[in-house]
C-alpha cells in the first residue's frame, strides 16, 4: 500500500498527481515570479502568490527542492507587505498577514533536519473557509 498517513497527500497516488500538476502548470515558477515583484506596486499579487503556498506549500505537494526556499521567500515578502503604510493602517489585516507568515515559517525545516522548525496544530483545510 502506498499510504503513510491520513491526509489527502499522504499516499503515492496523490504525490504522483501533485507532481504531474506542478510539472504541467508550472505553478511553483509562477508563484516565485509573483513573489519577486516590487512590493509597493504588487503587494496584492504577492499576497495572492503567498496564499498558494499557505494552501499547497507542504511536503509531498510542493516541489521538494524549492519548498523551504519558497516558504521563506513568501514569509519574507509578506513581512515587507505588513509594513506598507496602506496595510499598516488596518490592524486586522496586519494580524491576518502575521498569521499567514507564522503558518509559512512553521513549515520550514530546521537546518540539517527533516522536521519543520515548529509543527502547526492547524488542520490543512482551515484556510479554505
Amino acid at each position: 500500500m502506498g499510504a503513510w498517513g491520513e491526509l489527502p497527500w499522504d499516499n503515492d497516488g496523490a504525490v504522483d498527481w501533485f507532481d504531474g500538476l506542478f510539472q504541467k502548470t508550472k505553478i511553483a515558477e509562477h508563484v516565485e515570479n509573483a513573489l519577486n515583484l516590487h512590493v509597493e506596486d504588487s503587494h496584492e499579487e504577492i499576497r495572492a502568490a503567498a496564499s498558494v503556498l499557505v494552501l499547497l506549500g507542504r511536503n509531498y505537494i510542493w516541489p521538494v527542492h524549492e519548498l523551504d526556499r519558497h516558504l521563506a521567500l513568501a514569509a519574507d515578502r509578506l513581512e515587507q507587505i505588513s509594513h506598507l503604510d496602506v496595510i499598516a493602517e488596518a490592524p486586522e489585516l496586519v494580524e491576518e498577514i502575521q498569521s499567514e507568515i507564522q503558518e509559512l515559517r512553521s513549515r520550514i525545516k530546521a537546518p540539517g533536519g527533516s522536521q519543520p522548525l515548529t509543527t502547526s496544530s492547524k488542520k490543512w483545510w482551515q484556510f479554505w473557509d
